[in-house]
């Protein structure tokens, strides 16, 4: 906190300000203001001590060059304090500071990965440099997983934030194993705590739309979204905007709307893909393009013809890119768009016993598929999952699951024991 000067007037002030009272440098900058010779204190903290301290000057100029002195030494004597002796650290071969590693793990993640994954990166590993900086530690093989633990409580984030940032740690430790860097992986030791609530949390997010779900949706995009008309205006500090209302170039429509959600919930594509879909994915026998496998072959879903004509009329007019195109690259920017649309959607539906997320879109196609009797592998597939993890995700809806838990159910209670007399 900056520390603050103001001047205490005296007794005896030539400018007859009452005694004790105190005036500020912007308050004395106007032309009405008496000026005087009384002295400027300065208050606030330095180094855990809260003081009020005499300058000694009458000058706010020369005041200020005192306060930069007390500030710059972090005390109110002025005198920088005498560094602390550093460790001595054995930079023998094989040993790799702390910064080289991450230099390393960045050139060879980083470089192919989306720019979202970048930045997480970067912003992660920057607070890996800096909590080694306050622990002291130059070399990578100085943490353990002691130092781990209190760097992962040290964050100010939701548990399931901070179960992702753990995951990258571990990420980056395996990375320095590998290159024999350390002996162990002080992250793989540090377990993520688990709780009720963070459990419940994450069910809910793999949670599907229902079909009534679905229906309602579409009908508060065809009845409600858009129809009351909302003048735009664009304040500055505070004034109202003089002339015309600003305008938007383009007003997306409920039915946008919807043509949006359709897409979403026919291929399971993330939000990033929907928004900046290219009619070019669509192809002439009504198969999407929902993605590339590493072997580079195309795997498609097929979607109705009614969907296709709503595409194919999209793209007539507005262009291969059916939902608009956009100057700015960043996808953050891009979806935001549609969060903002989606979640003014979701409020005029009234309450939702699961809090709707535009990645429940995706989990719906997954239930859709399932329930027909689509096989978890054909699934995995579409979705670029793996079965295991579709199985793990989606096992209520998986009705060969079903059918056995309640054969093993039946078999389990044939000839058991139950009560004689009839419930009265």
């Amino acid at each position: 906190m900056p520390l603050n000067l103001y001047r205490r007037h005296r007794a005896a002030c030539e400018a007859h300000h009452p005694a004790e009272s105190r005036s500020g440098e912007f308050e004395e900058r106007k032309k009405t203001w008496k000026r005087c010779a009384c002295f400027i204190f300065v208050s606030g903290t330095l180094a855990g001590q809260f003081r009020r301290k005499y300058t000694g000057k009458t000058e706010w100029a020369e005041a200020k060059a005192v306060v930069t002195e007390w500030e710059r030494a972090g005390n109110w004597t002025g005198v920088a304090p005498a560094p602390a002796p550093q460790p001595k650290i054995d930079t023998a071969p094989g040993r790799i500071t702390i910064e080289q590693a991450i230099q390393s793990f960045t050139a060879e993640f980083g470089a192919n990965a989306a720019i979202n994954t970048q930045k997480k990166y970067r912003l992660l590993l920057g607070k890996v440099r800096t909590f080694s900086e306050k622990r002291g530690f130059l070399l990578i093989d100085q943490w353990k997983p002691i130092d781990v633990r209190d760097f992962r409580a040290s964050w100010t984030v939701s548990p399931q934030t901070a179960a992702k940032n753990m995951s990258t740690i571990k990420t980056f430790f395996e990375f320095c194993l590998s290159n024999e860097w350390v002996t162990r992986n002080p992250a793989r030791l540090v377990k993520n705590p688990r709780t009720r609530d963070g459990a419940e949390r994450r069910n809910e997010q793999k949670l599907p739309f229902t079909d009534h779900e679905l229906k309602l949706m579409y009908e508060v995009c065809e009845t409600r979204y858009g129809k009351k008309d909302i003048v735009w205006s664009r304040d500055t500090h505070h004034k109202p905007a003089i002339g015309e209302p600003a305008q938007y170039i383009r007003k997306w429509s409920g039915s946008d709307l919807s043509d949006w959600i359709s897409l979403a919930v026919y291929t399971g594509l993330r939000i990033s893909d929907v928004s900046t879909f290219n009619a070019d994915r669509l192809q002439p026998s009504g198969e999407v393009l929902v993605r590339t496998t590493k072997a580079g072959t195309h795997v498609y879903t097929w979607i109705p013809e009614w969907l296709q004509e709503r595409i194919r009329g999209r793209a007539v007019k507005f262009g291969p890119q059916i939902f608009g195109t956009h100057t700015t690259k960043d996808l953050n920017v891009i979806t935001d768009l549609w969060r903002r649309k989606l979640k003014k959607m979701w409020e005029l539906c009234g309450e939702w016993s699961v809090t709707p997320t535009p990645h429940r879109f995706r989990h719906t196609f997954a239930r859709i598929l399932l329930q027909r009797g689509v096989s978890v592998r054909d699934v995995a597939d579409l979705l670029g999952n793996s079965e295991e993890m579709v199985r793990r995700h989606y096992a209520a809806w998986i009705p060969e699951r079903q059918e056995r838990l309640t054969s093993i159910l039946k078999d389990a209670f044939i000839g058991k024991p139950k009560p004689r007399a009839e419930p009265s």
